[in-house]
């Protein structure tokens, strides 16, 4: 039976190999293969320069036990002024300035997937190379890659790398990126729209369909109609299907909820509920905080919502205030207050003149291509 701990790079180890003693022949014998799959590149010199500037630009790729090499991955190994050249558009790919560049002994700012010619199995070498620069050498480094193809978009999917960067109002939907650096140039992502899929399935997310509303109602009907006996058409109340709900999910499990609502102007926090084997957790606050930043980058400056008189203090840990003309009043059974808090907006704020693209964006996920995005272009090669 096969290991089933076995990690990506470990089983690609097994099908090839890579190395990065890199010879003048090598290139030469592989560059025009490379030029006739995917176009032109950079000349031989230019990439003899680089690797004797970092040997680990170049990383040559054959099957175990081949005679000579079958394919190649590059890599530029960026400082920071490198960095901000490529997202800047400043940099000749085709030449790239030695001043962009760090040696061997540096430690870069960023590690760019400049060119790989990868067949068939040959393509286990990116998950090799991207395992090389994981060391601790490189481990702070950001890793950015540039894809053309529906093969490369998966690729780079598996390998934990996220779709899409915003850099100084241009957004570059075929740029992937691997946030590593401590102090990266790119904001981490919002709470609402937490990795789950590769975070062992715990996170916070928006619910987009039918599935994730289930595990929300499962949640609520396990909380409110299990625990408080609350009476099903009160707890479902007509409104789901005009709100958002963020769902929080451990280990896969539905967890946690919250559900929003947005009027002309202000946006309405409601059905805040953790399954009681969750509670010892933080699982409440993150979903407070993330509805808030939901709310906010949404561009409402005003929340409202409804408060058990028993859990005002959880609420006011929020900046939530009892509204001043509220009075208490019941419903199933409990009493509760009116609350407000106001917001700040960020700049990024959702605005009507952000363009037609980004406002089809799925819900929480403004900052990466949506699938309307991607049929208005050129489909995938």
């Amino acid at each position: 039976m096969g290991n089933h701990a076995e990690t990506g790079a470990a089983r690609a180890a097994r099908l090839i190999e890579v190395r990065n003693a890199v010879t003048r022949e090598a290139i030469e014998a592989l560059l025009p293969k490379a030029e006739a799959a995917i176009g032109p590149l950079a000349r031989p010199e230019t990439i003899e320069r680089l690797t004797r500037t970092n040997p680990d630009t170049i990383w040559l790729a054959a099957r175990r036990g081949a005679a000579r090499p079958e394919g190649f991955v590059t890599v530029l190994l960026l400082n920071e002024e490198g960095y901000e050249a490529l997202l800047d558009d400043r940099m000749d790919l085709a030449d790239p300035q030695d001043r962009y560049l760090v040696s061997q002994a540096e430690t870069p700012a960023a590690v760019y997937s400049w060119a790989s010619y990868t067949p068939g199995i040959l393509a286990n070498a990116i998950t090799l190379v991207v395992d090389h620069f994981s060391s601790p050498r490189y481990a702070g480094a950001d890793m950015i890659a540039n894809v053309a193809t529906e093969r490369g978009r998966r690729a780079m999917l598996r390998l934990g790398f996220e779709e899409g960067v915003e850099w100084r109002g241009t957004f570059r939907p075929n740029l992937f990126i691997k946030r590593r650096a401590q102090n990266s140039r790119f904001f981490p992502r919002p709470r609402y729209d937490q990795p789950v899929a590769t975070n062992g399935g715990t996170g916070i997310t928006v619910v987009h369909g039918l599935d994730d509303l289930f595990r929300v109602a499962a949640v609520r009907s396990a909380v409110y109609i299990g625990e408080q006996s609350c009476p099903f058409d009160e707890e479902f109340d007509g409104n789901d299907f005009a709100a958002t709900h963020l769902l929080y999910s451990v280990k896969g499990e539905p967890a946690g909820c919250m559900r929003i609502r947005f009027f002309g102007d202000f946006a309405k926090m409601e059905r805040l509920a953790v399954r009681k084997e969750f509670r010892r957790s933080t699982i409440a606050f993150e979903l407070v905080r993330a509805s808030v930043d939901l709310c906010r980058d949404k561009g409402f400056r005003k929340l409202y919502g409804h408060a058990r008189e028993d859990y005002l203090p959880f609420w006011q840990r929020f900046g939530f205030k009892v509204k001043h003309n509220g009075a208490p009043f019941d419903f199933s059974g409990h009493t509760f207050v009116e609350m407000v808090d106001e917001a700040a907006p960020p700049a990024s704020a959702i605005s009507i003149d952000d363009g037609p693209y980004k406002l089809i964006r799925p819900e929480g996920q403004w900052a990466y291509p949506g699938v309307l995005e991607r049929s208005g272009k050129s489909p995938w090669l």
